[in-house]
């Protein structure tokens, strides 16, 4: 058994200012360092359950030093090797709009996301294309916006809330003991319990609605989570990097 860990930078505990998230800012590889020891709590509660393959793969495919991250895989090897897996999202930010997160954005600055006729965020995008995979989910860590998002798209899975927004570019996070022994502490309780696993299998064919940051509003619908990631990918493209498996 692996255990992928899929991991965002915003969510992670210790990260209370949204500008330390950018690889520009003086501050980033500290933030880089608070990324490795969430994810080392993480590793930790899987060992000692008896998982000794960890890997991490950042969801939008930053470039994370091999000296402090020698397990990153790709979305592609993850696609491509079969092997039973079981995954986690670690640090994940709420959706754009959504009240009292930190860092609230999905994809790019400006855009809203309508699925199965509601808004969406990255989780929900993350949490489907896991179960396209057939990859069971079994926690969720982030703010309390996310940890309040995921009560509706991934609310057969356990959540941990390591911080609260006070406003969306700052809030006040658990010290990084606490947030670990509570990440630690809910995926050892999951791992006991295999009808906690879920797997959040997308219908289709998908259909989301997009709110552009222009004011304009497209259409997509895919056969795929992977083919809706390189459609999103396309018309997105003008407004940023997305960074989206693929």
């Amino acid at each position: 058994m692996e255990l992928v860990v899929i991991a965002d930078l915003e969510g992670m505990s210790g990260i209370s200012r949204w500008e330390i998230c950018s690889p520009i800012h003086a501050e980033y590889p500290r933030a880089l360092v608070v990324y490795r020891a969430e994810v080392d709590a993480v590793a930790e509660a899987a060992r000692a359950w008896g998982i000794r393959a960890v890997r991490v793969l950042d969801w939008h495919q930053r470039l994370l030093p091999s000296e402090l991250f020698p397990e990153v895989v790709t979305p592609d090897e993850l696609v491509a090797e079969q092997r039973p897996r079981v995954a986690v999202l670690v640090g994940f930010h709420a959706r754009a709009g959504q009240r009292d997160a930190f860092a609230p954005c999905t994809l790019v600055p400006g855009l809203k996301l309508f699925w199965e006729e509601r808004e969406a965020g990255e989780l929900a995008l993350a949490s489907r294309w896991l179960g396209e995979l057939g990859i069971p989910l079994l926690l969720v860590t982030g703010d309390r916006g996310l940890t309040s998002e995921a009560e509706e798209w991934t609310d057969q899975t356990m959540t941990v809330t390591v911080k609260q927004a006070r406003v969306p570019d700052r809030a006040d996070s658990l010290d990084l003991e606490r947030a670990h022994r509570a990440i630690t502490d809910a995926l050892q309780r999951v791992l006991a319990r295999r009808s906690w696993w879920w797997v959040y299998r997308p219908s289709v064919p998908i259909e989301v609605r997009l709110g552009l940051p222009d004011g304009s509003e497209t259409f997509c619908r895919a056969r795929s989570m992977q083919e809706l990631f390189r459609i999103l990918s396309n018309i997105l493209r003008p407004f940023g990097p997305l960074g989206l498996p693929q």
